[in-house]
């Protein structure tokens, strides 16, 4: 650890041992000398090993540390105790959220069953309609998310067409 310069601590010793196991030494049993560049690549092996033995939870970002669920915040408390357990965010997004004047116009034009599955599908709580569907409570998921996907289609369309009406003819040659 000396020879390397790196810091001391548990995890420190675990990453060198598991990095003296690797093939660093390779170019010793073949050439019969170690390169200048084999103890770089060992020191680097052990800043990786290290890496990734320490918990998510300790390591740095840009702006903190990140931090487990199980952090404790005092009186028995955890972040997981924070946590919203039944946010939905398709209750939180209306039709104004969205900077696109076409989605919100797509969207004023479907009922509020239909604009939540167009939301759930958009924010991927579902993989197809049907499950889009299954995810806002419809009753028969198959047939609604269907027919959303129907009408959400020809809104579309609609829309290109108005829009390649309004776009002035190319001129003429």
């Amino acid at each position: 650890m000396r020879a390397l310069t790196l810091p001391g601590g548990p995890e420190w010793r675990e990453a060198v041992g598991t990095a003296l196991i690797g093939n660093w030494h390779r170019a010793l049993w073949e050439t019969g000398y170690l390169p200048v560049t084999a103890l770089g690549a060992l020191k680097a092996e052990v800043r990786t090993i290290h890496r990734q033995l320490v918990p998510l939870w300790r390591r740095r970002t840009r702006h903190g540390r990140v931090l487990s669920l199980d952090a404790a915040l005092g009186d028995g408390l955890s972040l997981y105790d924070l946590v919203a357990a039944d946010v939905d965010v398709l209750d939180q997004v209306t039709a104004t959220d969205f900077t696109d004047q076409r989605i919100q116009a797509m969207l004023h034009r479907l009922n509020v069953a239909e604009r939540q599955v167009v939301l759930a599908y958009a924010y991927g709580e579902g993989g197809t309609w049907t499950e889009a569907a299954a995810v806002t409570g419809a009753t028969d998921p198959d047939a609604f998310g269907e027919r959303v996907r129907r009408k959400t289609r020809r809104l579309a369309a609609e829309q290109r067409r108005r829009a390649a009406r309004r776009r002035p003819a190319p001129p003429m040659a």
